[in-house]
């Protein structure tokens, strides 16, 4: 590795000068988000991939990320605690955590260089199609890009693998001297060697986060009585005050739970209209409308035709 990249890592940056001044962590250099997710715009500004020196000399808080984040310790070792375990990796070692995974990190020391991997969305798209058929890599990509996926990490075991360790610091060098053009083929190249030095993975788990496991339960409910679900009684079957769980699905689904409720009722009254041959007027009152001109628009909508017009040109009779 050239020995001024192997500097820049290692030198103080302003935020650990900061804190062993005695000034805490500030969660505004990470997140807007009260719930402390760590946000890729904030670090990539445009580009496809970037990477920075882990925060030293602080217990970093449990956090996630609205991305998939690597984790290369080039020296020493630094601890991460994703929920009840403890997961210390040491010298040449690499851990993965997909976008709904939380995590946080204990103390590291001076000597102790974690570089984290910051990988747009658009870059892992293009490489996901490029190792589909990988064993190992494949199902953890697929799980991070599915919105109501779980929680995953991979802790791959590899300080004694040379050619994994050699491409590491080829790709340590291409972020820092900005050489984008081989970026997809350098992280294609590395799920390659994990796949096939699969001995070095000594660790994956599925946890199930508090946002997948609220979004099944929500979907349970709905599915099962959407024609006469309200929020108030959702609330009370899964045990929350109505304002809060009010907020978790704005969160959570990225809509209200009126818009929720409604895509769940549009969605039965199309199967219905393909599949049955009960009137328009009986599928409206079946899913649980009771204002027929609201139902008409917001069928209409959605679908882009009239519900006598979609009957006409989708069913399946």
């Amino acid at each position: 590795m050239d020995s001024s990249i192997i500097e820049q890592l290692s030198r103080l940056t302003r935020e650990e000068q900061d804190i062993l001044r005695g000034k805490s962590l500030q969660r505004g250099d990470y997140t807007t988000s009260d719930r402390f997710i760590v946000n890729s715009a904030k670090f990539l500004e445009g580009k496809e991939l970037d990477l920075r020196p882990h925060t030293r000399f602080v217990d970093f808080p449990e956090h996630g990320h609205d991305y998939l984040e690597f984790m290369y310790v080039y020296a020493g070792r630094i601890s991460h605690v994703i929920g009840k375990e403890v997961i210390t990796l040491e010298r040449g070692d690499i851990l993965f955590l997909n976008r709904h995974a939380r995590h946080s990190i204990k103390r590291a020391g001076q000597e102790d260089i974690g570089i984290n991997f910051i990988v747009s969305d658009a870059l892992l798209r293009v490489i996901f199609r490029r190792v589909s058929n990988n064993p190992v890599m494949s199902g953890f990509l697929s799980g991070n890009f599915d919105d109501g996926g779980e929680a995953e990490y991979l802790f791959f075991r590899t300080q004694n693998n040379f050619p994994i360790r050699n491409l590491m610091d080829n790709l340590i060098y291409a972020v820092v001297k900005g050489t984008q053009e081989v970026y997809a083929g350098l992280v294609e190249l590395l799920f390659s060697y994990l796949a096939y030095y699969r001995e070095t993975l000594v660790n994956t788990i599925c946890v199930s986060s508090p946002d997948a496991k609220l979004r099944r339960a929500v979907s349970e409910v709905l599915e099962r009585s959407y024609p006469d679900a309200t929020l108030s009684a959702l609330s009370l079957s899964l045990g929350y005050t109505e304002a809060y769980l009010s907020r978790r699905i704005r969160e959570v689904f990225g809509k209200p739970f009126r818009l929720l409720l409604q895509e769940y009722r549009l969605k039965a009254a199309e199967e219905l209209l393909r599949t049955s041959r009960l009137p328009v007027e009986e599928v409206i009152r079946a899913v649980g409308y009771e204002n027929t001109s609201h139902f008409y628009r917001a069928f209409q909508e959605l679908y882009g035709e009239t519900p006598h017009k979609y009957r006409k040109n989708h069913a399946a009779l």
